[in-house]
């Protein structure tokens, strides 16, 4: 689960495109960069279609203020995929093993929503580790979990806003799966809030001094998954040229 919430909140939070992008500039913001774009999320390069708006009237006050518009449609689909490898790979012989059907990714207004049948088995060797395994306890049920994403002083930060357990098999008094989730999920949050690769804007727009100032993901009635994220800075108007031609040569990297 834990790599599984970290790649979510990535495929909606950073700024990876991986369809084109189909949306229209925000009021008041002209398109300045919409280029085939190198783009590196997680040590991972992809050629990604990026559009960045900018609001021209502000920039020649020295308020600098970007858009970016982007569908990770895909990304999203890849993050599921994500949950069933982790699945997969978390299968200890003498310890736990875990299970998830598939998950049902939502966008309530200015939130994430996830929701999944998750089992957890633990499996015991004996004291010394060296037994036959046997399984010591079994919990199954659906967990549906809602994470707010906001901005503090400029980071990007998430917060649990909702979190329910339908327990339909185990109940264990000694471990129940109420208690492994919620702790994995609260866990996960507090390193991902403490991660500068998640909470910082990506490069070369921090570089630049530009930092969060808010962002949304909305699911348009196609389907598609689409990111708005609105950095500001203070600087020239020479500074928007600059940062177009460091995103042209280097690409961005979060």
């Amino acid at each position: 689960m834990r790599s599984f919430l970290f790649s979510l909140f990535a495929a909606v939070m950073a700024p990876a495109v991986f369809t084109q992008v189909s949306a229209q500039a925000p009021e008041g913001f002209e398109l300045i960069y919409d280029e085939p774009t190198n783009v590196n999320l997680g040590g991972r390069w992809v050629v990604a279609d990026i559009a960045f708006y900018a609001d021209k009237e502000a920039a020649a006050q020295g308020d600098l203020h970007l858009a970016l518009v982007t569908d990770v449609t895909k990304f999203i689909e890849e993050t599921e995929r994500d949950l069933e490898n982790w699945v997969a790979t978390n299968q200890e012989r003498c310890g736990e093993r875990w299970g998830a059907g598939d998950p049902e990714i939502t966008f309530p207004t200015g939130a994430i929503r996830f929701v999944l049948e998750l089992e957890l088995e633990v499996w015991n060797c004996g004291w010394n580790g060296k037994g036959k395994p046997g399984r010591i306890a079994r919990e199954a049920g659906t967990i549906d979990v809602t994470l707010d994403a906001f901005v503090e002083s400029g980071k990007l930060q998430a917060a649990l806003q909702a979190f329910s357990i339908d327990e339909r098999e185990g109940v264990s008094k000694y471990l129940p799966l109420e208690f492994v989730a919620r702790r994995v999920v609260n866990a996960e949050i507090r390193k991902l809030n403490e991660n500068r690769k998640f909470y910082r804007s990506p490069k070369p727009l921090f570089g630049k001094g530009f930092r969060y100032q808010s962002i949304a993901a909305k699911r348009e009635p196609d389907g598609s998954v689409i990111i708005t994220a609105r950095y500001k800075a203070k600087g020239s108007a020479e500074t928007l040229d600059s940062l177009v031609e460091k995103i042209r040569e280097d690409g961005i990297t979060q």
